[in-house]
């Protein structure tokens, strides 16, 4: 059961694939960029609600992993 799971999640990624690229005329490229840009409003939605959302009411959960991400970034440079 869990490899037809598996198997019906892919079908669901190609159909979203596909999705996008005819949302895009066709274009990969076009449809590549759709994407970052909204990766990019994302990003900016969540750290607009990291500063809106109380560190008590989540727990310290999101301060915790944004120092867990920045301290990796760190390592890399």
């Amino acid at each position: 059961m869990h490899a037809e799971n598996l198997s019906g999640q892919d079908d669901d990624l190609e159909r979203d694939v596909d999705a996008v690229i005819v949302s895009c005329d066709g274009d990969a490229r076009a449809a590549v960029r759709a994407l970052i840009v909204q990766v990019a409003y994302l990003e900016r939605e969540i750290q607009y609600f990291r500063v809106a959302v109380s560190s008590g009411f989540s727990r310290q959960w999101h301060h915790k992993r944004w120092e867990i991400e920045t301290d990796a970034g760190s390592e890399d440079g």
